[in-house]
């Protein structure tokens, strides 16, 4: 693994790189991990700090303003919309919680965050913490 500095390469609640909006039960949003964007402006960083050719990254998943009681997200390889196993769990409204993990990736460097639970939403954050070639 190479590691690298934490980067922000996905936050629901900002436009860039969007979509801004929350992900709901049964949904799933395939999104780029290649670029960086500044957690604050959205404005981008860093191109390529996954660069072509990386097969997986580690990485921090984040849930914030969580709606119902039960609900869990998913992270696949992009286009893989089949829920094996939850990244991860909530319990209540209004939660922020963090989780890392390990997620292979397609040949564009995207994954896809699946939503679900009993009418669960959230906003999620994907921040990358390392990178496999």
């Amino acid at each position: 693994m190479v590691a690298i500095s934490p980067a922000r390469v996905y936050d629901s609640r900002k436009t860039n790189p969007g979509p801004q909006s929350i992900l709901s039960t049964g949904n799933s949003r395939t999104i780029s991990v290649a670029n960086q964007y500044d957690v604050n402006t959205a404005a981008l960083v860093t191109a390529d700090v996954v660069p072509a050719g990386a097969t997986a990254i580690a990485y921090n998943l984040t849930v914030v303003n969580t709606s119902a009681a039960v609900g869990f997200l998913t992270v696949n390889a992009g286009g893989n919309t089949v829920v094996a196993a939850s990244s991860i769990n909530w319990s209540g409204s209004g939660a922020t919680l963090a989780n890392a993990s390990v997620v292979k990736l397609n040949a564009n460097r995207e994954v896809t965050v699946i939503c679900g639970g009993t009418n669960a939403s959230t906003n999620f954050i994907v921040d990358v913490v390392g990178y496999y070639q």
